[in-house]
């Protein structure tokens, strides 16, 4: 959004925006710069705003400008600063101002008002689709949940709503409950189509999609002047219409008044380009009539019309093919008749050319033609063309007539990845049960498919397709299916072109303004950010420095590399999609990072004939210079050899070999850039009693004893100079010992008395000039005696006093444009003294473009001269330019300029002087001459901006806007056009479409004439032909008319039609003609190119027969030759066999295979050359290559690859070459059953009669089988047994469990097992019994299990059978007899089994005999 206010009194200079500020979407935390470049004259004032409410500088928002180029910077923004940006820039002329969006997104679930936590975004209830009538409201309504709360956003067809509609056509908004809306007010046609609605929760989304479906209105019968169109039978028709307006217009297009719709020969579309299409494919005759675009919208109404014309060839089909409906499974036959049964004819199912086979039967009878297809399905359905070589088609519509009838679908579907696939099917009657599958694998209703049916018509929408989406699309009804195969393209985005105009300035000191443009292309592809690289100009790699969204210009300063060197720079423009090539800027720039002292100059004490090093260390890789007293020091050694200067990365250094005790004192310092530092050498002679004391020229040495007075004296030139006195390079403190004097020009320092510690190096410096004392103080006492103190007392000369800087302006802008005028001053306090000037640290060099001046001897040069700079200065190539200015004075020099760089004279360009007037001229303007061309006369200078463009096209010759030609056929048909501008381009149309060169048809350029030629003339190339340039058109009506000609040349043999050749690899293949002229040429060709003799063909001539001869034959001779004479055709067709293909190692390879559940099986072949083709089928049906099952090839390898196999992939596959086949028998095993919980180890039972005895397992599939087995029979179900299956659980139950059913129990489930032993259990347990002695007892148990052993014992003995115990057994009784019985056999007696025992007591009583009393 941009807006200008320009206030009445001014006229130019009025701020305006050169870039705009670009909108952004960020994460929250990030880091935005809001950019926009703005001239004005003043200069604008300029104020940022957000929401209406001015921005004030703070600690997040931070304002900056340079030069033209205006900044917000936006810290660490958060989602609070989203909202409208304004950057209003103001003047005393005018005010204008730009606006930009900035979203600023969380960059992770944060609480809101309402929310708390983090949960993904969902729909509870998704919008729904619907049909409706032209002028209704739609409202689509959602309820979505998530935590933060969503935020939903619209969009149509993949577009935003705002891009499409204006904002009165719909409301978006929110009710209570977390319910959406999107409200379109009276639906248009255009409307309908797939709406997304997009749920974001922090970074997480969910989307759902509905349908909208409108009624278009009635139609307009009004017509226009319509344009005539022709096309030849059976070509394409393309209609482009492209209209503009708001709202977006609603298109319709109808042909004689009836509305048209999308169908097998008619698309209707809007390409990428925002044309709206009609395309009808395969026109008839019957297409011709009047078409008609209509556009309308809320504004009005607009309509273009084109009458078609369909061209049938003038040899026609005597008896055309008709349309044909057969029910499926049937054979389709199509009949037509040519008019000579020699015209060979071809077949093709829309663009794919038939061969006959099993399939397509292909039949010649005299003029008849039939094409038989044999057991038509619904693959067969579609439009088949007959057509005669090089002359007319015929066409026709073949429907599979299906139990249900289909509106179909397409045969194919090509969608760009991210975009929406949309299916139609519309059905006879409202019917139930369809469904929607792909690759065989039913579709389910989901976020990113819609299902829907209204009535009749039924709907497939696939939102934002993937590749994985790919695949075949069918849809059933009962046993009717159609069907289409949707094909994924990745969407191909090309980087940005690299930029243009790339230049370099240098004129301002350690920085460099680089300036480019965007490319010419750039509205196409467009950059989102530019991308700076800078590299050493002596060499290196080239390095990343800068990233900027302005596409113009960028200040590069000597800060911002890291060392200093001569740099060379290259930009490239770059997007999401990748970058361009990289533009170089031409020439280097010297830059140097400002340097900072991190370890200064020390001073250095050394002996005599010793080397003395000197070394600093600066933040920065910079050049630098050494001056030694003064004197400036090159990198080089000196020719003494006694200085050498070194570089180390940051640390500079230097050496002085062989220091002198003449060099003590000396003043060593470095300079570089904005740093100083100085240091002092100081040399030692033999004979010093102190390391830091080196006598010399300027120095004194005193030596005494310890407790004497020492007094330093010294005399300047001027009574009022002041001194400063130093010891060991510090500053002498004043106390009770020490003290100064200064008497008229007599300086003295007062030592009252001397200790050791005041050993060192006094100095008096005066500034200009010092003198040094060397002071050495023994341990031995002194005697005082009152005599004056020890006394040094050299004179100090001082020439004047010392040069200061006055004042200078130091302080003003030195800021300039290049070529502007440069001006340095000081004012010293002496107006002799000598200055030096200099320049990063070396001195300066007089030279053009540098003066130095003193005495005010500055010259300036008059502002004021006339120019032509106000007058047009537009031009045309070849067109004379003249630039002149006129001074008010002479003034040397006076430089002409072109976009920055100083002009050469030559042939083109031309410098004049007349007085003081100053000509620039081009003779003869050329396109490059376009640019900025600037007279610069010292400081003042004027600019032209010249514009050079080409010259209007016209066209010369033939003078007439229309002629006629008539051409006498088979004449050559030359028209010509003479251009006023040698290389312009035109372009040729016939009959309103642009031709395309051919054999017979070239496009001629003879220098500035413009050619059509047809060598060979034909009544089908009369018409109306057009050249036209970009500015002039002129039209040809050609007329071509016969003349008898000579009697025909007939091919008398072979008789036709031809039988097929066929031959073996290797073999003579021999074509021969008989012509009923001996002197006729014919032509031969092959697939419609023509042959020369030559390589492997051999063309013969005997009398009236011609013949081709191919010596050997190869595959690549397979095809259909054709000999022409001017009247006759005969066509041979040749067969040369493939040679056979193998399967190699066949005997090998293993045809039995298993494979578990889920896992890819790879069926592997290699064939016995490469160019083999095979064919994989699966218990006899063939396979095609779908999303699941892919059929691979590389080189000799084919490969049959079915992704996740399951159950239903078990059988038997066979590949099969033609020539060679192998069968595979595939099993899919299932995942071995085990049984959950199981240990393998056996598990025991007690068994009590008359319990219920309950076995159960749980398996790891509930679609397993297992068998129970007692004792290694299988259990069968009764009455009292039964086996149960629930889900993974298995169950075997035995009511009333009697000792007959103890035993080993197995659950066997194939691969696993679970065995349980059935313990026996006493049934009958031992009771108490009470025997007589001398008599027997039987003790008896019953076990629950005829096989069960027991064990007797008495009072824990084991009992052995024995004449006293007698053990038995009878089925499942167990007896113990005891004979016998004795007092002795009384007791415990125990029956035991494994897992169970029974005891009882015996009780032995006496046997008493009745008496009787004795009388």
């Amino acid at each position: 959004m941009v807006g200008t206010v320009t206030h009445k009194a001014g006229d130019g200079g009025t701020p305006r925006f050169l870039a705009y500020p670009r909108a952004f979407t960020v994460q929250s935390g990030t880091n935005v710069v809001l950019s926009c470049q703005i001239v004005g004259d003043p200069q604008p004032s300029i104020l940022w705003e957000k929401d209406k409410n001015t921005i004030e500088p703070s600690g997040r928002f931070h304002m900056e400008s340079k030069g033209d180029l205006y900044s917000l910077l936006v810290s660490c923004a958060t989602p609070k600063d989203s909202g409208l940006y304004v950057c209003r820039a103001k003047n005393s002329v005018g005010e204008t101002y730009a606006a930009t969006a900035l979203r600023v997104e969380p960059a992770e679930p944060r609480e809101e008002e309402g929310c708390s936590g983090s949960v993904a975004p969902a729909f509870l209830i998704a919008p729904s689709s619907m049909r409706v009538c032209r002028g209704e409201d739609v409202m689509f309504t959602c309820r979505v949940s998530g935590q933060p709360c969503p935020v939903l956003e619209w969009e149509k067809d993949g577009h935003k709503l705002s891009d499409l509609f204006e904002s009165s056509h719909f409301s978006v908004g929110q009710k209570p409950e977390d319910w959406h809306f999107l409200k379109l007010f009276s639906a248009r046609p255009q409307d309908g189509g797939v709406y997304v609605c997009r749920a974001r929760s922090g970074s997480q989304e969910a989307l759902a999609a509905a349908v909208l479906l409108v009624e278009p209105q009635a139609l307009l019968d009004a017509v226009p002047g319509a344009k005539a169109f022709a096309v030849s039978a059976g070509k394409h028709a393309k209609f482009r219409c492209y209209v503009t307006g708001k709202p977006k217009p609603e298109i319709i297009w109808q042909k004689d008044g009836e509305p048209l719709a999308p169908g097998r020969r008619h698309l209707i579309y809007e390409d990428r380009e925002g044309y709206f299409i009609l395309k009808v494919l395969y026109c008839k005759p019957q297409d011709q009539g009047l078409y008609v675009c209509t556009a309308s919208n809320t504004a009005g109404q607009t309509l273009s019309a084109v009458q078609l014309q369909v061209k049938e060839h003038r040899l026609r089909f005597q008896v055309q093919l008709a349309d044909v409906e057969v029910v499926e499974r049937e054979d389709a036959v199509l009949e037509c008749q040519v008019p000579l049964e020699t015209i060979p004819t071809s077949w093709y199912l829309e663009d794919r050319e038939l061969q006959p086979s099993h399939k397509y039967v292909m039949e010649e009878q005299g003029v008849l033609r039939r094409l038989t297809i044999r057991d038509a399905r619904i693959d067969d359905d579609g439009i088949y063309l007959c057509q005669m070589k090089d002359k007319g088609r015929s066409i026709a519509e073949v429907s599979i007539c299906l139990p249900i009838p289909l509106l179909r679908l397409p045969r194919k579907l090509d969608v760009m990845e991210g975009e929406n696939a949309v299916f139609c099917v519309e059905t006879r009657d409202v019917i139930e049960g369809s469904c929607w599958s792909r690759d065989g694998i039913q579709l389910r209703e989901s976020p990113r498919t819609v299902l829907k049916s209204f009535g009749r018509t039924h709907l497939l929408v696939l939102v934002h397709v993937t590749r994985q989406d790919a695949g075949i699309i069918s849809f059933t009804v009962g046993e009717s299916q159609t069907s289409s195969q949707l094909r994924v393209k990745c969407v191909k985005h090309d980087p940005p072109s690299a930029p243009v105009a790339a230049e370099m300035s240098v004129v301002e000191s350690n920085t460099a303004l680089l300036t480019w443009c965007p490319a010419p292309d750039s509205h196409l592809r467009p950059a989102s950010h530019y991308l700076l690289e800078r590299r050493e100009a002596a060499g290196g790699e080239w390095v990343q420095c800068l990233a900027t969204d302005l596409p113009s210009c960028v200040r590069v300063l000597g800060d911002s590399v890291p060392r200093e060197a001569d740099y060379c720079f290259r930009i490239s423009a770059a997007n999401k999609h990748g970058r361009s090539s990289p533009v170089e800027f031409p020439g280097s720039v010297h830059l140097a990072p400002a340097a900072r002292l991190e370890r200064g100059l020390q001073d250095t004490w050394v002996r005599d004939g010793e080397d003395a090093q000197f070394s600093l260390e600066l933040s920065a890789v910079v050049h630098g210079s050494w001056f030694l007293n003064g004197a400036r020091l090159s990198e080089q050694e000196d020719a003494g050899g006694r200085c050498s200067v070194q570089r180390h990365g940051m640390e500079h250094s230097l050496l002085i070999r062989g220091a002198r005790l003449v060099d003590s004192g000396a003043q060593v310092t470095f300079m570089s850039g904005g740093v100083r530092d100085s240091a002092i050498l100081h040399v030692q002679g033999e004979q010093g009693t102190h390391p830091g004391a080196l006598p010399g020229p300027q120095q004194h040495g005193l030596s005494l004893p310890a407790g004497m007075p020492v007094l330093l004296e010294c005399q300047v030139s001027t009574p009022d100079a002041p001194v400063c006195w130093l010891k060991d390079g510090k500053a002498v403190p004043l106390d009770d010992i020490i003290a100064m004097q200064a008497e008229g020009c007599v300086r003295r320092l007062l030592l009252r008395s001397a200790c050791p510690s005041d050993t060192g190096v006094y100095t008096c410096d005066a500034g200009d000039d010092a003198v040094s004392f060397v002071v050495t103080v023994t341990g031995e006492l002194g005697t005082v005696c009152g005599s004056l103190p020890v006394m040094l007392r050299p004179t100090l000369s001082l020439a004047a006093e010392p040069v200061r800087i006055i004042s200078s302006n130091e302080e003003a802008s030195h800021t300039y444009m290049a070529r502007q005028r440069v001006e340095l001053w000081c004012q010293l306090s002496r107006p002799a003294a000598p200055v030096r000037w200099y320049k990063d640290g070396e001195e300066v060099e007089v030279s053009e473009s540098l003066v130095l001046e003193q005495e005010g001897s500055r010259s300036e040069l008059p502002r004021g001269f006339l120019s032509n700079k106000e007058g047009p200065h537009s031009y045309v190539v070849g067109q004379r330019v003249e630039l002149w200015c006129q001074l008010s004075c002479p003034v040397s020099p006076v430089c002409w300029y072109k976009d920055g760089e100083e002009v050469e004279v030559g042939e083109t360009l031309v410098l004049e002087q007349e007085g003081l007037q100053y000509r620039l001229v081009l003779p003869c303007a050329r396109m490059q001459d376009t640019g900025e061309f600037i007279c610069n006369a010292r400081d003042a200078s004027v600019s032209y901006s010249v514009l050079v463009a080409e010259p209007p096209v016209r066209i010369l010759q033939p003078p007439q806007r229309s002629l006629e030609l008539l051409v006498q056929a088979p004449g050559c048909v030359e028209l010509r056009c003479e251009l006023s501008v040698q290389d312009a381009p035109v372009h040729w149309f016939k009959d309103g479409l642009e031709v395309d060169e051919t054999d017979n048809l070239l496009l001629l350029v003879e220098g500035a004439w413009r050619c059509l030629f047809i060598p060979k003339s034909s009544a089908e190339d009369a018409g109306e032909y057009i050249c036209e340039t970009k500015d002039e058109a002129v039209s040809f009506d050609v007329k071509v008319y016969a003349i008898p000609a000579e009697p025909p040349v007939r091919i008398l043999q072979p008789c036709r039609p031809v039988p097929v050749i066929t031959v073996s690899p290797g073999e003579t293949v021999t074509l021969c003609c008989e012509l009923s002229r001996e002197d006729a040429p014919v032509c031969w060709a092959k697939e419609g190119v023509r042959l020369e003799a030559g390589g492997s063909l051999v063309l013969e001539e005997e009398g009236a027969h011609r013949r081709l001869l191919i010596p050997a034959a190869q595959a690549e001779h397979s095809g259909k030759y054709t000999c022409d004479t001017a009247n006759d055709t005969v066509t041979f067709t040749i067969q040369v066999l493939d040679p056979l293909v193998r399967i190699l190692e066949k005997d090998v390879l293993p045809t039995h295979r298993h494979c578990q559940t889920m896992e890819d099986l790879v069926l592997e072949v290699h064939l016995s050359h490469s160019q083999g083709e095979v064919k994989w089928y699966k218990d006899g049906e063939k396979l095609q290559d779908t999303g699941r099952v892919r059929l691979e090839e590389d080189g000799v390898r084919r490969s049959l690859v079915i992704l996740g196999a399951t159950g239903k992939d078990a059988g038997e596959y066979l590949c099969d070459t033609g020539d060679d086949s192998i069968v595979f028998f595939i099993t899919v095993e299932e995942p071995p059953v085990t049984i959950v919980g199981s240990t393998g180890t056996v598990v025991h039972r007690c068994l009590v009669a008359g319990e219920d005895l309950v076995l159960a397992c749980e398996l790891s599939r509930p679609d397993a089988i297992v068998r129970w087995l007692r004792n290694g029979q299988e259990v069968q179900p009764g009455e009292r047994v039964q086996v149960e299956a629930r889900g993974v659980l298995r169950q075997l139950t035995i009511n009333g469990a009697q000792p007959s059913d103890a035993g080993c129990y197995i659950c066997d489930a194939a691969s696993d097992r679970m065995v349980t032993n059935v313990e026996v259990l006493f049934v009958r347990k031992l009771q108490d019994v009470v025997a007589e002695e001398q008599g027997d007892v039987c003790l008896e148990v019953e076990v629950s299990h005829e096989a069960a052993e027991v064990q007797w014992l008495k009072q824990g003995v084991l009992l052995q059978p024995s004449s006293k115990y007698l053990l038995r057994e009878s089925g499942c009784r167990r007896t113990l007899t005891i004979c016998c019985l004795g007092p002795a056999d009384r007791g415990t007696y125990r029956c035991e089994s494994l897992h169970d025992r029974t005891q009882a007591k015996l009780h032995v009583e006496r046997e008493y005999q009745p008496s009787c009393p004795v009388s």
